[in-house]
This record gives C-alpha cells, structure tokens and sequence, in this order.
C-alpha cells in the first residue's frame, strides 16, 4: 500500500504586459520605461516578456519582498495589493504643517513628513500640526478649538501662546501664564488647538 499526496497543479500565472503592468502599479511608476531603472535590467527583456507572455518569478519575488506587495495579487491577479493592508515600509508620508512659536508669533517652517504608523492612534493628519516651543516639538490638534482642561495653543490679541487652560463656570476660562493664573472669559481667547 502506498501513500499518495495531492499532486499540486500549477497555476495560471499572468504574464506579458499584465505582468508589468502590476510590476508598474506596485513600484509606483507612472510607464513601462521606468521599470528598467528601477529593477536594473535592460529594454530588451522588458519587451521579451511582452512579445512572449513570460511570467519573470525572480522579479515579482524582489517586488514582493521590497514592497510587501500580495504575490497573489501580482502573479495571478487574485485578492487585494495588500494582504492586511498597506505595510508601514511604504513609501507614502504623511505631510503636516509646521511652525516655531517664537516671541507670540507662529513662524512657518514649511512641512514635516511622518511615517503613517507613526502617527496611528492619532487624530487625522488635516487637523495635525507640528509646533516647535522652546526646544520641543508638539503636535497640536486643531480641530479641538473649545477649551476644557489641558495645554492649548491660543491667540490672545494676535499673540500666540501655549498655555494651561480649565473651563470655568460663567463663561470663563482660567489660563496660566508663567507661575501665576488669570480668569479671562472665553471669548477673548482664541484657541488655535490642543497639545498632545
């Protein structure tokens, strides 16, 4: 009596200029020409795998492994681009503005660029912003303008400042400012964000 396995069958590869064209989509080239810079080969083999249908493993293995690309997406054209989603080693960046608080004004600094996984759990990159405050670099949210309890990024007078703020019954708001407290109502107060 002999044990028989289950003979594994092969598979419908794609090939030929469906092939490259998921080698162009996954590289996040914008033509076929790109590809040869990108992966080091020549325009000949390019065109052979074209006029031939050639399936070439050894570099759909190379996207794979620098991309985190599905195999099964790229080679047979089955399931998502990414199995679990998009890996923190992707090229994409999320920009957010940012700005030194220097002497009450918000001085532009131009962009930051953040790894997405970087900033998970955080709130949304539209509302983030980068403030850079005596030697500290914080993250602002700006879509939490009303004051509760916490540091704030606020315009007082076209003064911007960081500040501990508490709500206070009446309308008003108790801020610190160095080491002493002063109740402002809130309406005075511009709050640009919350620091987190």
């Amino acid at each position: 009596m002999t044990n028989r396995q289950d003979q594994l069958q092969p598979y419908d590869y794609i090939g030929g200029k469906d092939l490259t064209s998921r080698f162009v989509k996954a590289l996040g080239l914008s033509q076929f020409k790109e590809l040869t810079d990108k992966l080091g080969i020549g325009h000949g083999t390019v065109s052979t795998w074209h006029t031939r249908n050639q399936t070439p493993f050894e570099i759909a293995v190379r996207i794979h492994l620098s991309t985190g690309v599905s195999l099964k997406w790229l080679l047979l054209g089955e399931g998502e681009m990414y199995e679990g989603g998009k890996p923190s080693n992707s090229t994409d960046k999320v920009e957010l503005p940012y700005f030194e608080l220097k002497n009450g004004d918000l001085i532009d600094k131009g962009k930051m660029f953040f790894d997405p996984m970087f900033l998970e759990g955080m709130p949304n990159a539209e509302h983030l912003m980068l403030v850079e405050h005596e030697g500290k670099k914080l993250f602002v949210d700006k879509s939490k303008t009303k004051a509760i309890s916490g540091q704030y990024l606020i315009n007082i007078d076209g003064d911007v400042s960081l500040n501990s703020m508490q709500k206070l019954p009446g309308n008003m708001v108790a801020i610190e400012f160095s080491q002493s407290t002063v109740q402002l109502d809130e309406g005075d107060v511009e709050v640009i964000g919350k620091a987190i």
